[in-house]
């Protein structure tokens, strides 16, 4: 399952309570206090893992605590404090407050985020002795931890988007370049959540590739959940547009791909680009390849003909994509 945006309530953990104890001990009539402080509540945070593509961990787990710290022993012990709960992220995870206040945007692998913080442990009745009050008979409780409720939204970090309309085959390219097996089939809309995966070079150089479900007209109006799909490509370094060259009219779905992104959000048009013509292995696909490629509106840094279902012509495109990045 993905998930991309989930709230979560948060509980840091209480701090253990300080005791009143005594101290006991043969010969030693005046033992005075010997109660220990409690332990520290363990903390929240969150940590980047470059391992994960969804916030699907979440998806059960709307409240989450960590651990309380323990109380005081005698002896002057400390309690033992509550463990820390490190909660992992995917890269390009925003984190909100409940009014949608940016609190962190995590984007390197491992980084950290402390989120809310454990209480402090209570004072023993040991810690109050004073020349003036030999034997404190109290002691204080723990303090509570911090609470937050907060957004957790993830925006995908992919070397390249895969940009196209419904049915374009950008799903079928994504596993013909990765050897992934994400769904996909001759109808439009297959892909309702996005995919991503790698391929590697000979030197273990990785290229991440996000496949974004099918973009349609007014998708920056939220059309179709268009914005949902639209955020992903925001933090992707290269567009990749495939186009469905069998389509009624390829031109026209390449330029509504350009103003869906344009009206969302026009810097993405500054990104690089390159444009895939897919299906060329079809009938009548080599009239319609030379009038897209005459066409004043496609200017892209490369332009490739191939056939995903096929794996026609992909060698010259994974090269492409490890060395213009």
């Amino acid at each position: 399952m993905f998930l991309d945006h989930v709230k979560v309530k948060c509980s840091a953990g209480k701090g253990g309570n300080g005791i009143v104890a005594y101290r006991k001990e043969r010969y030693i009539p005046k033992g005075g206090p010997y109660g220990g402080n409690g332990g520290k509540g363990g903390s929240i945070v969150f940590e980047a893992d470059e391992n994960l593509t969804s916030l699907d961990f979440f998806a059960s787990k709307r409240h989450l605590k960590a651990e309380n710290g323990r109380e005081g022993g005698t002896n002057l012990k400390r309690g033992r404090q509550g463990k820390d709960l490190i909660l992992k992220l995917p890269l390009g995870t925003l984190i909100k407050d409940e009014k949608g206040t940016l609190l962190a945007d995590l984007t390197e692998h491992t980084e950290r985020f402390l989120l809310v913080e454990g209480g402090n442990g209570g004072r023993g009745n040991a810690s109050f002795k004073s020349s003036t009050h030999q034997t404190p008979n109290f002691a204080t409780p723990g303090k509570p931890g911090e609470e937050k409720l907060v957004l957790l939204e993830l925006k995908l970090i992919a070397d390249i988007g895969l940009v196209g309309h419904p049915n374009a085959g950008k799903t079928t390219l994504l596993n013909a370049l990765c050897k992934t097996s994400a769904k996909s089939a001759d109808y439009p809309f297959t892909t309702l959540t996005p995919n991503i995966g790698f391929i590697e070079s000979e030197d273990y150089r990785r290229c991440y590739i996000a496949d974004i479900p099918g973009i349609i007209e007014e998708a920056s109006k939220d059309k179709g959940l268009g914005l949902r799909f639209l955020k992903h490509i925001e933090r992707t370094k290269t567009l990749l547009f495939v186009i469905d060259i069998s389509a009624k009219d390829p031109l026209r779905d390449f330029e509504i791909l350009k103003n869906e992104l344009f009206c969302y959000a026009p810097k993405l048009l500054k990104k690089s680009f390159f444009v895939v013509l897919n299906k060329c292995d079809l009938e009548d696909a080599d009239e319609m390849i030379q009038t897209v490629k005459k066409a004043e509106i496609v200017k892209p840094k490369y332009l490739f003909t191939i056939s995903a279902l096929n794996q026609d012509n992909l060698a010259s495109l994974v090269d492409v994509l490890f060395n213009t990045r």
